[in-house]
């Protein structure tokens, strides 16, 4: 398994927006030093993990993934035989919120080290970098070549690797369309009330691991506009979801 991760150095950076409401105040934040996945998940890569008979493992699940597995019991993602998502080099979709963090426990005892989903604000320093506060990985204006939203006309995901010029100042790639991204975050008890709000605050409770909260997406995807692939955009799902437009990568 080629992991492919980024080093992203410890320092500031801009969050957040005052131009999105759930997004601001906008802000600076020092965060330590971290490596993410270069490329969201893809399908050869979660394919390990469903081999693995991992739904079948419960020490890979949360309490509430575990739950959440035994009441509708599946041995894959959603759309994994869809030929319209299933390629090799395509992100996994059609994962939960449960599933990417059972993934990311796998995937630290097979490495012996420890893998986890990005919170927020990793997310956001990856895609922006440590200088500016531009409104996309590339630089404030929106430009169709750069990404996989729906602006592109895509009727599926691409490669992960489809659009080069999409690169953050880190050489993250994807970070802007294709599917949006599970994070550690939390938006709050239920999908209607953001809860936890800004200035970020990574000891609030907004990174714990268990219970039921619906949680904070970012990135935008394939169909949807590309103004929710600005990277202070908060989208929000419940752990359970597991759409089309939905994958995760790792730090």
């Amino acid at each position: 398994m080629n992991l492919g991760l980024v080093d992203i150095p410890a320092g500031a950076f801009w969050m957040g927006s005052d131009s999105i409401p759930d997004a601001s105040p906008q802000h600076r934040l020092e965060i330590a030093a971290f490596r993410i996945g270069k490329y969201p998940v893809t399908n050869a890569e979660y394919r390990e993990f469903v081999d693995a008979s991992s739904y079948l493992r419960r020490e890979w699940w949360t309490g509430m993934g575990w739950r959440w597995l035994l009441s509708r019991p599946q041995a894959a993602p959603g759309f994994w035989d869809d030929p319209r998502f299933n390629g090799e080099r395509q992100p996994v979709v059609g994962v939960s919120w449960y599933e990417a963090v059972a993934y990311c426990r796998w995937l630290s005892a097979v490495h012996a080290r420890v893998f986890r989903l990005p919170n927020e604000a990793e997310w956001e320093k990856a895609a922006r970098g440590g200088v500016d506060a531009r409104r996309f990985p590339w630089g404030d204006r929106f430009e169709p070549g750069r990404a996989n939203t729906a602006e592109s006309g895509s009727s599926s995901t691409t490669r992960v690797d489809a659009f080069p010029l999409g690169a953050s100042p880190y050489g993250v790639l994807d970070l802007a369309g294709n599917v949006f991204e599970w994070t550690l975050s939390k938006w709050g008890r239920n999908w209607q009330e953001l809860e936890f709000l800004y200035p970020y605050r990574a000891d609030d409770g907004r990174e714990e691991v268990e219970g039921s909260a619906a949680r904070v997406m970012r990135g935008g995807s394939w169909f949807n506009p590309y103004a929710e692939a600005q990277i202070s955009n908060r989208a929000r799902f419940l752990p359970g979801s597991r759409g089309s437009n939905i994958g995760f990568r790792v730090v």
